[in-house]
């Protein structure tokens, strides 16, 4: 399907059984950033991740807000996917994506806005998670978190600090390396970033601090099994790939 371009910001938002009041937390959030980005259109796509319990259809203070577009998935097939069917809706010039509870807040969205001004070869910015987010996490959380530090540093280059922050940003012109992504787990932002870094594409990080009220969920067994197979089907070709010295 096509979308009409137009100037201006989409900001995307996967959902997956989100934490009671979070349509608050969204609305709080849009008129913050209508205030802090005056006279930019900016649309939001909510993408509903097969929830239980819950159609985005149903929850009339949503429904209200003409620049919401809501997408409500039957199927739970994971964060990946979700942003990949918010991002196909997308109309702006510049796409954002981050969690529905706007973890880091809005400042980063409009810093984000700015460093795409100022820096007109970036095209893709991602969020960096300082010592505070990961002192905050589960232990098991935090362990894959770190994992994952080490693994990305082997694998996409010292320059990338973070590939899983729930926040990242791009011009429109990346938009077509995104859909191109198969994981659907949240691990398909490496699969991303793997390909942009083979592009030369110009990449960018920006400090992101997490808000404290932010309530983090610990994985279950099911989910590492599912990560680490997703990682090892991204990293394997690669590796086959690679010439050897």
């Amino acid at each position: 399907m096509k979308t009409e371009t137009r100037q201006g910001i989409s900001i995307v938002l996967p959902c997956y059984n989100p934490l009671p009041g979070w349509w608050q937390t969204l609305q709080e959030a849009i008129c913050e950033l209508e205030r802090k980005l005056p006279g930019t259109p900016i649309e939001y796509i909510v993408s509903n991740d097969g929830s239980a319990n819950l159609s985005l259809m149903n929850i009339p203070s949503l429904n209200g807000i003409p620049n919401l577009m809501l997408l409500d998935s039957v199927i739970n097939e994971g964060k990946g996917s979700a942003i990949r069917k918010g991002a196909a809706m997308a109309r702006g010039e510049i796409i954002v994506y981050t969690d529905i509870d706007f973890p880091f807040g809005t400042d980063p969205i409009v810093e984000m806005v700015r460093i795409f001004h100022d820096n007109p070869h970036c095209a893709f910015v991602y969020g960096n998670r300082g010592k505070d987010y990961f002192e905050m996490l589960p232990l098991k959380r935090r362990l894959v978190s770190k994992v994952l530090q080490v693994l990305n540093r082997f694998f996409l280059g010292k320059n990338i600090t973070d590939s899983q922050a729930g926040i990242k940003g791009f011009r429109r012109e990346i938009l077509p390396q995104l859909l191109a992504t198969r994981t659907n787990t949240f691990i398909f932002e490496i699969e991303l970033i793997l390909s942009l870094l083979q592009k030369g594409v110009k990449i960018h990080g920006l400090d992101v601090s997490v808000k404290p009220s932010v309530i983090f969920t610990d994985f279950s067994l099911k989910v590492l099994l599912r990560e680490a197979a997703s990682f090892m089907k991204i990293i394997i070709p690669i590796r086959l790939c690679k010439p050897h010295s």
